[in-house]
């Protein structure tokens, strides 16, 4: 179950790149994934996992993704977060 998991996890880290080389933000990008996989947003920890795979995000910029993901905050401020933290 768990290679699994991590096979997933490698598959939508390599999707996450993919978007990120035409252009997509990383918040655009969660959104997208959300929007593909809604499983992801009652697992925030695996779309953070996924982030985290793909673009070496701190832990910092992987709450940001959690909070949004759990409503506490805005696309917005997801959006400005993240770029502070680049």
């Amino acid at each position: 179950m768990r290679e699994l998991m991590d096979e997933e996890i490698e598959r939508l880290a390599r999707l996450a790149v993919e978007y990120g080389a035409i252009g997509c933000s990383v918040a655009e990008i969660a959104d997208l994934l959300i929007d593909k996989h809604p499983d992801l947003r009652s697992a925030p920890f695996r779309l953070a996992q996924v982030l985290r795979s793909a673009f070496g995000l701190s832990v910092h910029d992987l709450q940001y993704v959690t909070a949004w993901v759990q409503g506490e905050i805005s696309m917005e401020t997801l959006e400005e977060r993240l770029q502070v933290t680049r």
